[in-house]
């Protein structure tokens, strides 16, 4: 009898920082399409986003460590790290098929990339390797982007008004960040005086 293909997320994103929004879109995606496991994939630097990352990549990889702690689905591939320049979603999936061969796979994304999806560097080749998982994120918009191949799951995920950006702003201010982020990540971010 022949075994099912593993079905094999990766969630990738800069995570600066991971935050409570990151593990419950994780969460839904691994839910919804019965995912074998999620990993996530922090950016060296997202091509998309002028400034670089305030955390460095060992902090970043050190809070998605401490965030997912008690998640048995959950893993870190730190593969974009370790290469030098922009990362490309491409290069990663190219890599992870030889890794894990025979295997279905999927990207996760917010709703927030949808619109930017066809600016993504190979994207007419990416289409053909990934599945893309797509979750909700409040004030944006489903609009389909149009891209040829492209398979794409909409997940009726939960709505949480949580972003990096948000979370950065309450430690610039000291303002609480109760229920925005796992307590480990906060008390990592305090220990290290990060983004104040």
């Amino acid at each position: 009898m022949l075994r099912a293909k593993r079905r094999i997320g990766f969630f990738g994103g800069t995570f600066d920082p991971f935050h409570c929004g990151h593990l419950e879109m994780a969460r839904s995606a691994a839910e919804y399409l019965n995912l074998h496991s999620v990993s996530f994939v922090p950016a060296g630097q997202n091509p998309l986003k002028g400034n670089p990352p305030a955390a460095t990549p060992k902090q970043r990889v050190e809070m998605i460590r401490r965030g997912i702690a008690h998640e048995t689905k959950f893993s870190i591939w730190e593969g974009e790290l370790e290469r030098n320049g922009p990362s490309y979603t491409l290069d990663t999936i190219e890599h992870v098929e030889r890794v894990y061969p025979n295997c279905h796979l999927f990207w996760i994304i917010g709703s927030d990339q949808l619109a930017h999806l066809s600016d993504w560097y190979g994207i007419e080749k990416l289409v053909y390797k990934v599945r893309f998982i797509l979750l909700k994120r409040p004030g944006y918009a489903l609009d389909w982007p149009g891209i040829k191949g492209l398979t794409l799951y909409p997940v009726d995920n939960p709505l949480m008004r949580v972003s990096a950006t948000e979370v950065r702003r309450r430690l610039s201010k000291k303002v609480s960040l109760a229920g925005l982020v796992p307590l480990q990540v906060e008390n990592f971010i305090k220990e290290h005086g990060l983004y104040t």
